[in-house]
């Protein structure tokens, strides 16, 4: 399979250094007025996460906001989530379906329903990791699961 796509986008000037990774939250309410949009938030992905992968030498100033920004190049980071036994192969490509659960206070809530994937996402899966326990009996591995592309 091919490696991921980069994605050259602006991030603050602070926050831009190779591997920080990053939920994109959307634009915020000023941005569509900027002239940056398309470059900054519009190839994002709402509610995923980003990996940075590269920092280029240029430097931007967000004037709707007051802050400067460096242009980087980032990739869909992997996410780390709960699957089943069956799903968990490497290299397989899944269908990642979060684990719906009652228990509110579960140490592996943030892996049944890890931030950066929905249900009906199409996965490689990365690396198998760990056995998890659960407090309701369902049989789930840890896994790091990159989206795949769509297949044609």
């Amino acid at each position: 399979m091919a490696g991921p796509k980069i994605i050259v986008t602006l991030i603050s000037a602070g926050q831009a250094r190779v591997g920080f990774s990053f939920i994109h939250r959307g634009a915020g309410e000023k941005c569509g007025e900027c002239r940056y949009f398309s470059v900054c938030v519009k190839n994002l992905e709402d509610n995923r996460v980003y990996k940075i992968v590269n920092v280029r030498d240029r430097f931007l100033r967000c004037e709707l906001y007051d802050v400067d920004m460096r242009v980087v190049e980032v990739v869909e980071s992997e996410v780390l989530a709960a699957v089943s036994p069956k799903q968990s192969i490497e290299g397989a490509i899944i269908t990642f379906h979060s684990q719906k659960c009652s228990v509110q206070d579960c140490e592996n809530a943030a892996l049944c329903s890890p931030e950066g994937l929905r249900d009906g996402d199409r996965c490689e899966v990365v690396k198998v990791c760990d056995n998890l326990k659960c407090p309701v009996g369902l049989q789930l591995r840890k896994a790091l699961l990159r989206r795949a592309p769509p297949s044609f």
